[in-house]
This record gives structure tokens, sequence and C-alpha cells, in this order.
């Protein structure tokens, strides 16, 4: 569920916002009626692009070692 708050009021709750978004899930920040910016929670996530890629494994495509294995038989021809 979303809350939305005019920038004036996210200013005022900001010391809050950890519990607000314990709360509401998402803050959205309006600015004279007009989505300015959303807040979201952190999620945890890989440490680094290679983990991100191991993660979401695709069988379809052809892996590093496998791409490698392709360029080194292209030079040769």
């Amino acid at each position: 569920m979303s809350k939305y708050l005019s920038a004036k009021d996210f200013r005022q709750r900001f010391p809050n916002v950890t519990d607000d978004l314990k709360q509401w899930g998402e803050i959205i920040v309006l600015k004279r009626s007009k989505p300015l910016f959303r807040v979201l929670p952190f999620e945890e996530s890989p440490k680094d692009l290679l983990d991100r890629a191991s993660a979401k494994e695709d069988g379809t495509q052809p892996d590093l070692e496998e791409i490698s294995r392709i360029v080194h038989k292209l030079r040769e021809l």
C-alpha cells in the first residue's frame, strides 16, 4: 500500500521515514499534486554483477565459458 505525501509533509516526517516505510511499503512524494519521487525500502541483492548474473541463470543463453570458446574458434578462422 502506497502513501502519498506532499513535499512539505515528507520533509517534516523525514526523521520517521524508516517507520513509515515499514507501515506503508512505499512513499510517493508530491509537488503541486504531481509525483516528484518515490521512496522504497532497500531490498537485499547480490553483492556484485557476477553474483546477480548467476542468480538469474538462463538455460537458453550460453555461459561465459561457452562464449569464450566461440570467440577463440572465430579468431582461429
